[in-house]
């Protein structure tokens, strides 16, 4: 039986591979989103070789003391989560988790020497996030919510700002349990009154499914909602061109916007560079290549029937129809007289990335008898590790090993194996190797967050002064250890805090089903015994 696990992380900074989940909390619910289990809320224990970003911890209140009074330790934090999120049937959903949440567990059971994956396609599980159904609401249906702007005036898809501007409950904002809270209030709200939609959306959470939205055989034009350009809430009608040449679970489309003859003379490296150029990095007259590679696996916003964008909408959002039609016929000529796979196989080549083994989880898949190598460590009590000797193939496991041990049963760490874990350590928090938050940036972090609420035209809170000086406490405490000697400058005396001040939808008509005019009502998940 399938139930969805709503669940939300709130962590030490905002990179989930490089930062540490501080507090997970999740509630279990039917598909209907009727809570069947008991809301949970966990708390993990700092890293000895991590340091946190003092604005997030002015954003959740939450410090290092905190969690090391309430916390548990990772490795039972993570047992604890993997538990929840790899029940049988479990459908993990959560707000921008597929991009970050994800990412957070992913990273997290790799560097526990768990399988980062498995949870995510084993007994029948899965995964789902709100937040494309969110962008496809406002993008197909926006009479169905309020819809807020940031304080620039920008249309905000934050979860804290919809949940007011729709007067949804959520009590307290980037706590993690309000925030499960809030998610599941706006999935009801969506669901109730767009039933369609939200199981059309519901579904492409089926890879298979995603796949027949983007089908590159038959090459028919598909609506496609992602990030970015706000003013046309995302939308693009979108042509498959071909799969991904290395990873089968995405689709390459062409925006049918732009004019596909481009592609007849454009070389390798002039669309790689144009694919692939980083925003800071570019010209004011560059032109990005109209491409994006949509993963399957991922719950994309896709749906092949552009009925489901009335021409009225489309008009306000400046998405040409006829005009993104009319490139059809012009696409299939320049796929007729290109070799586009070829083509393909050169722009995205990856060069292997130089980086931390911790932050290596992408750069390929750790073979079998590793990972029952791997598995059988995670059996050892600290007696066991420390007379192990395992011969793993694949390069990025011995360090991953070594600090595995340092960090959950450092009795097993032979003289050497302390020496690099000391010298990881210093490398990491006091020079930064592999891009690391260290001692003096979160020094400087501290007094520019403090300058900052000293010279604030509101009523500042206390207590976010104790949350700086906690957190440059605990850094100085870390900073004295591991760096005796005072490498780094020592912190700056922080000013006496200031006082804080007192500070204290109709109904909407269903659309017709134009999400595929059949029962999408999704079906249980067949239980897979192996990756396919």
């Amino acid at each position: 039986m399938n139930s969805l696990l709503v669940f939300d992380y709130e962590t030490t900074g905002t990179d989930p591979g490089r930062d540490r989940p501080v507090q997970f909390a999740c509630v279990r619910t039917d598909l209907d989103l009727n809570i069947i289990g008991q809301p949970k809320t966990l708390y993990c224990k700092p890293s000895p070789d991590h340091l946190p970003d003092p604005i997030a911890c002015l954003l959740t209140g939450t410090t290092p003391q905190l969690c090391e009074e309430a916390g548990l330790p990772e490795l039972q934090f993570v047992e604890e989560v993997h538990r929840e999120l790899s029940t049988p049937g479990t459908i993990g959903l959560g707000y921008n988790s597929i991009a970050f949440d994800d990412e957070v567990t992913r990273f997290m059971l790799w560097r526990n020497l768990m399988d980062p994956y498995a949870r995510e396609w084993k007994d029948g599980c899965g995964r789902w996030d709100l937040i494309q159904v969110v962008r496809a609401t406002y993008a197909l249906r926006p009479e169905t919510l309020e819809w807020p702007h940031d304080d620039k005036g920008k249309l905000s898809f934050e979860l804290e700002r919809l949940t007011a501007a729709n007067g949804l409950l959520h009590e307290s904002a980037h706590d993690a349990l309000s925030d499960v809270a809030a998610t599941i209030a706006l999935a009801r709200h969506i669901k109730e009154r767009q039933p369609q939609l939200y199981a059309h959306y519901f579904s492409m959470r089926d890879k298979t499914r995603a796949m027949q939205e983007m089908d590159v055989t038959l090459k028919s034009p598909f609506i496609h909602v992602g990030r970015g350009a706000t003013e046309a809430a995302g939308i693009r009608i979108m042509m498959p061109i071909a799969l991904h040449p290395t990873n089968r679970n995405e689709v390459i489309a062409w925006d049918l916007s732009k004019d596909p003859r481009q592609l007849l003379d454009i070389d390798a490296e002039t669309m790689r560079r144009r694919q692939f150029s980083k925003p800071e990095d570019r010209p004011e007259d560059f032109d990005p290549m109209p491409i994006q590679s949509i993963a399957a696996n991922k719950s994309p916003a896709v749906l092949k029937n552009l009925s489901a964008l009335s021409r009225e909408r489309a008009a306000e959002l400046g998405v040409d129809l006829g005009a993104a039609l009319a490139n059809v016929p012009v696409m299939l000529g320049v796929l007729d007289a290109l070799d586009l796979p070829s083509l393909l196989q050169v722009v995205y080549a990856r060069d292997p990335l130089e980086c931390d083994a911790e932050e290596a989880l992408y750069e390929g898949f750790v073979g079998n008898d590793d990972r029952r190598a791997l598995d059988h460590l995670r059996a050892m009590d600290s007696a066991g590790l420390a007379t192990a000797k395992p011969a793993f193939s694949d390069p990025r496991l011995a360090d991953l090993f070594l600090r595995y041990k340092a960090r959950h049963y450092p009795a097993s760490l032979s003289s050497r194996e302390l020496d690099k874990w000391e010298e990881h350590r210093f490398r990491k928090l006091i020079t930064g190797h592999s891009g690391s938050r260290t001692v003096s940036m979160v020094r400087e972090s501290v007094a520019r967050c403090r300058q900052a609420l000293s010279e604030s035209t509101e009523p500042v809170d206390p207590a976010k002064y104790r949350v700086l000086e906690d957190v440059l406490a605990y850094t100085n405490s870390m900073a004295a250890v591991i760096d005796p000697y005072e490498t780094v400058a020592p912190a700056p005396a922080l000013e006496t805090p200031v006082e804080a001040a007192v500070a204290t939808p109709a109904p909407v008509p269903v659309q017709p089903d134009l999400f595929g005019g059949q029962d999408l009502t999704p079906a249980t998940r067949r239980v897979r015994s192996r990756r396919r």
